[in-house]
């Protein structure tokens, strides 16, 4: 598979999980199903959300119980990926609409990320290909009233993909993912002061890819985006932003490889959680990694089931997204194929994503990733 290819693969499967080649699709309902009571889901219940056709929810944001985003993409009959954004306004989820600035044939439109400051206040982040371009970096903003393309620069001519979003503040936000550098997929961070989305230099291990799949605000005013790199054939990768610039913090890496880091949450000072999976006697394990202030290390998480295939499938018609809530916090999650949703016959070992439980002073949150696992 040549470099274009394998960037094109990549960056697509984030359409759905930024996991190339997973294959994950997505968990239906019937049109006229219920909303369904999980029996073991410790509080969470799903919520029906539109779908125009054939659809994916990749990262969900809020700013209180009436007031959530939730991002991803849409399939038209013609095999076009156009942006998709829903809003719940306390009651039910609906699709709200978003530009899309491709063009020519079977244009690319996808966002992955989002963040949400304020009713009046949000971003959202992916990527889109035109015919006769590669991908490049698409930045969304919500003003209250409509959403609109803001300007976002993008690294030399290759491809650039933004996979998830951190908002420390109105004025220092954080959008992150990979570009195609001249020795491979390199890290891409981008920051907006308020004014402007301008590159902000990220460090790489070694000369291979390095990719990021998630991002969080830590307490501290910096912020978190974690990944892979290609070193002993794929290390959990950390990136952490305290100051002026990025740093590359050691993790956890279990196993003989493969290890990915697809979310991460910062709740409490000197605290964060992130999650992925990682290759053990070719069986790929979910990895949850903690940071104490000083130093991440391996936490124990569940991997039911061999492997991360599924097990089963539920009986239900194709289309249909869910949306998942936990009835006792205002925070969400998406929901999606393979993940074990309660009550249905899947098995999983991939953790893909974590969101923090929204606090009582309603301050923004995000999650990036198709599956999200609350951090207490």
């Amino acid at each position: 598979m040549n470099g274009g290819t394998a960037m094109r693969k990549l960056a697509r499967a984030l359409l759905v999980v930024p996991l190339a080649g997973m294959g994950f699709a997505a968990l239906a309902v019937p049109a006229s199903s219920q909303p369904v009571r999980a029996r073991a889901c410790s509080g969470w219940q799903v919520v029906p959300s539109p779908s125009p056709g054939p659809a994916e929810l990749a990262a969900v944001a809020a700013t209180s119980a009436t007031d959530a985003w939730a991002v991803g993409n849409r399939l038209t009959p013609g095999g076009s990926y156009r942006t998709l954004i829903e809003h719940w306004n306390g009651n039910a989820w609906k699709v709200v609409p978003s530009p899309n600035p491709a063009g020519g044939t079977s244009p690319t439109d996808t966002l992955g990320g989002v963040v949400a400051l304020s009713r009046t206040n949000a971003w959202a982040a992916g990527f889109y290909e035109k015919t006769t371009t590669d991908f490049r970096t698409l930045i969304e903003h919500w003003n209250g009233t409509r959403w609109s393309v803001v300007p976002s620069p993008n690294s030399g001519t290759g491809a650039n993909t933004l996979a998830a979003m951190a908002a420390v503040s109105a004025t220092d936000i954080w959008a992150v993912g990979f570009r195609q550098g001249a020795s491979g997929r390199r890290t891409l961070t981008e920051h907006w002061n308020g004014r402007r989305w301008a590159i902000a230099p990220s460090p790489n291990v070694g000369s291979g890819d390095n990719l990021l799949f998630g991002a969080a605000p830590d307490r501290a005013g910096g912020a978190w985006a974690v990944g892979s790199d290609s070193v002993s054939f794929g290390q959990a990768l950390a990136l952490h932003r305290i100051g002026p610039s990025w740093s590359i913090v050691p993790t956890a890496n279990p196993g003989q490889g493969d290890r990915f880091l697809q979310a991460v949450t910062a709740p409490k000072a000197r605290v964060a959680l992130a999650v992925g999976s990682y290759l053990t006697a070719s069986r790929t394990l979910t990895l949850a990694e903690r940071w104490n202030g000083s130093a991440w290390s391996r936490v124990p998480s569940a991997s039911p089931g061999a492997d991360y295939n599924r097990r089963g499938q539920p009986q239900s018609r194709p289309g249909r997204r869910l949306a998942v809530r936990d009835r006792g916090y205002p925070a969400w999650r998406v929901l999606g194929g393979r993940q074990r949703g309660c009550g249905y016959p899947h098995r999983t070992s991939l953790l893909t994503g974590v969101t923090a439980r929204l606090p009582q002073t309603a301050a923004p949150v995000s999650s990036d990733g198709l599956r999200a696992l609350r951090a207490e």
